[in-house]
């Protein structure tokens, strides 16, 4: 079992770079990229999500990406716009023809520092050694994540067990005021019938039979004995090394659904109060499960 929280840190290096790679994750209901990356690295977004499809399923996840030059090496490129350096050498001319002097004056110099002839681009594209480097780190990051979201897992499913453990305490205790709560309800409606049927002879077998169709309805044995398989499916689950998440979470609206019907049916102040803790645990259980990958 894993966590959808998690941090991890890569880093690597080629011949001209340092390469850093830092990803944090959180919940989500979904896997969802959220890359930040230096320009000359955007080509190669889908290679890094191939990378996280490996290690993740749901979650929201920020990549953060740093490049830097080793000493003594730049990324750096010194562009010389040519084009542009002859229309300023052509301009001067057509200022000295017109001014009826010489252009002798005119360097390379003076050229060299007229506005954009020359200029240092920094988004010199990376190598594919660097390209190597980049994905060396990524999955140096992914995988100090899992260690992290596997470490946060073994937690989580110790809580779940914990809860798991009670709630079962529960529902046995639910089983156990059953036939007081049965008792209660037999007297309940056979005192509405009779009152009901006030001057009138009642049949006593007919009494007993329209008494059983009401308890049949009331009755909680089904929603205990679904309760019973849903927390044996769900301990099942947590043992299960593969992401589980989601049916974590199904299991565990399946459960309150159930308890929900209990008290809904419920007539004796005990099974209200066991009801209330059930409740209890289950809401805890699925603020747990939010966690789980």
């Amino acid at each position: 079992m894993k966590s959808m929280t998690g941090f991890g840190l890569g880093k690597s290096q080629s011949s001209q770079s340092l390469i850093e790679v830092s990803l944090r994750a959180v919940n989500g209901r979904f896997l969802e990229h959220r890359f930040h990356l230096p320009r000359e690295f955007i080509p190669f977004e889908s290679d890094l999500k191939k990378i996280i499809g490996e290690h993740f399923e749901r979650g929201t996840l920020d990549i953060f990406v740093s490049r830097k030059s080793k000493p003594g090496v730049t990324l750096a490129q010194v562009v010389v716009n040519k084009d542009l350096a002859k229309k300023y050498h052509q301009a001067y001319l057509t200022i000295a023809k017109e001014l009826r002097t010489t252009a002798q004056g005119i360097g390379v110099e003076t050229i060299a520092r007229m506005p954009d002839v020359i200029r240092l681009d920094e988004s010199t594209g990376p190598s594919l050694d660097e390209k190597k480097a980049l994905l060396v780190a990524m999955k140096k990051a992914c995988a100090a994540a899992d260690q992290e979201r596997l470490r946060e897992g073994r937690g989580l499913r110790g809580d779940l067990e914990t809860l798991l453990k009670s709630l079962e305490k529960e529902v046995n205790d639910v089983q156990g005021v059953r036939e007081e709560v049965n008792q209660n309800l037999s007297a309940r409606f056979e005192q509405k019938i009779k009152a009901r049927m006030s001057g009138v002879e009642i049949d006593s077998a007919r009494l007993s039979q329209e008494v059983v169709m009401q308890l049949e309805k009331s009755d909680i044995n089904e929603e205990l004995s679904r309760l019973k398989e849903h927390i044996r499916n769900y301990r099942q689950l947590l043992h299960i090394n593969e992401p589980m998440g989601k049916k974590l979470d199904f299991y565990t609206q399946e459960l309150l659904r159930e308890v929900n019907t209990i008290g809904s049916k419920s007539s004796v102040s005990k099974l209200t109060q066991i009801v209330v803790q059930a409740k209890t645990l289950i809401e805890r259980l699925r603020e747990q499960v939010q966690n789980v990958e």
